[in-house]
């Protein structure tokens, strides 16, 4: 009787398993990240890299199986420039203009083709920057002294939105194409409606809308500025309405994982659970990434000294 039970126990179980044999032929869609920030004077530079397991990025064993190319009209003319590849990433040969779109395709070797479009904006005017030091004296747990402020001033008169990205730069060994990136204190309403993560960022982003009213001013703390051993430039550049949405979802999505510069390590894979992670902005149609137009301008900072003062 036992051995009839635990034969019919066995038979009971086995008709549960079901069989699945892994078929290598079945085909899965590949999945590409395409990045390129372009700006005026230069060609176009693109990233592509196949998205591997949890996202990881892969290189392309073979670049020479896409085509990538960019077209753009001038002057009632329409323009291509195909890009070729070059040690790890995709270069053009055209220099880029200001107020031009720019039309990004890549076709892949199974016939798909990935696109997408941006703007480089007109750049933004010759502002003057004063700098006011010392503009007070701050007293906290890690930072004590007094601080430079940096004051930018935007009088023109707008006919349409436009997006900015600024940032003040410490220039390194008197060489202006070696700097480094100061981290600022910004409370004006401009920067705070954008609600990006901090109000002390190494860039901000802000907007001006033909509503505003003009001139529009904004004040830029910085600690570590200090006029009489340092030299500064003050960057602002327009910036495309893509470029702004990828740049403000980047710093949102990098702040719920709680990133710094650092890289710390319980703090990035240790994020604050009760934010809501963002997602980065994304214009690439068939693939992941950004394609988006920048254009710098570097701005003087004057100090009008009195003593040992800029005022």
């Amino acid at each position: 009787m036992r051995i009839v039970f635990y034969t019919v126990c066995c038979l009971l179980f086995s008709s549960c398993i079901t069989e699945y044999t892994l078929d290598g032929s079945e085909d899965f869609e590949e999945q590409y990240s395409v990045n390129g920030l372009i700006r005026p004077g230069v060609p176009a530079s693109l990233y592509i890299h196949k998205v591997g397991d949890l996202g990881k990025m892969e290189t392309i064993s073979d670049p020479s199986k896409l085509r990538v190319w960019i077209t753009w009209n001038w002057e009632g003319e329409e323009r291509i420039d195909s890009l070729q590849f070059s040690v790890d990433y995709f270069e053009g040969d055209a220099e880029l203009k200001s107020n031009t779109t720019y039309h990004l395709n890549v076709l892949l070797p199974d016939g798909k083709l990935i696109k997408a479009a941006t703007n480089i904006p007109s750049p933004a005017p010759s502002y003057d920057v004063y700098l006011k030091f010392p503009a007070g004296f701050v007293q906290l747990d890690n930072i004590t002294g007094p601080f430079s402020r940096f004051v930018l001033t935007m009088p023109d008169s707008l006919i349409e939105t436009k997006y900015y990205e600024s940032m003040l730069l410490q220039v390194e060994e008197n060489d202006v194409s070696k700097f480094k990136i100061q981290y600022c204190r910004n409370d004006d309403t401009a920067t705070l409606i954008e609600n990006l993560p901090s109000n002390y960022l190494p860039y901000f982003l802000f907007q001006n809308n033909k509503g505003d009213k003009l001139p529009m001013t904004l004040n830029f703390d910085s600690v570590k500025a200090n006029p009489f051993s340092n030299r500064f430039i003050f960057r602002l550049s327009s910036v495309s309405e893509q470029y702004f949405r990828y740049k403000k979802s980047l710093l949102q999505h990098l702040d719920v994982l709680s990133h710094n510069s650092e890289f710390d390590a319980p703090m990035l894979f240790f994020p604050d659970i009760f934010k809501e992670l963002q997602p980065v902005y994304s214009n690439i149609e068939g693939a992941e990434g950004v394609f988006a137009g920048y254009n710098p301008t570097d701005l003087s900072v004057t100090c009008n000294l009195s003593g040992y003062e800029c005022i």
